[in-house]
């Protein structure tokens, strides 16, 4: 398919195929990749937006064959994909600091980088092991 007939196709059009072309997807990347980016963008610091919009597409390329041919607009796909690893991240980065916290123990994110040991009130700490299902505290 050339690049001007890729143009003019739809997103499923394009899905179909990049089954057999996998180039074809360059396309979609190329269609969609500023809404995606800004996507990220808008929801995490900037030395990460780059590695979550290229992950959606390397996900989206990998998983392309499980996509719903039966809607013409991938976005919603893709944004469900930026969606998923944002919400990734964003765990990872506050579940450490959250035990960090509830043990006492210094947290590295201090504002001006300075370490400071914070302490969890009983309030979180009670909260806290209510969500875990322990109903105590095992620090």
């Amino acid at each position: 398919m050339t690049p001007n007939a890729m143009a003019r196709e739809t997103d499923t059009a394009l899905i179909e195929c990049s089954l057999q072309q996998p180039e074809c997807f360059a396309a979609l990347f190329h269609r969609h990749n500023s809404p995606i980016h800004g996507y990220a963008e808008r929801r995490l610091s900037r030395p990460l937006v780059d590695d979550i919009a290229a992950e959606t597409y390397l996900i989206a390329f990998d998983r392309r064959d499980t996509c719903d041919l039966s809607r013409s607009d991938v976005r919603p796909w893709l944004y469900g994909i930026a969606s998923n690893l944002t919400s990734h991240h964003h765990r990872t980065e506050i579940r450490p600091r959250t035990l960090a916290r509830m043990r006492g123990k210094p947290v590295r994110t201090a504002p001006s980088g300075l370490r400071t040991r914070l302490t969890p009130s009983p309030l979180e700490v009670g909260r806290l092991s209510r969500r875990s299902g322990t109903g105590t505290c095992c620090c």
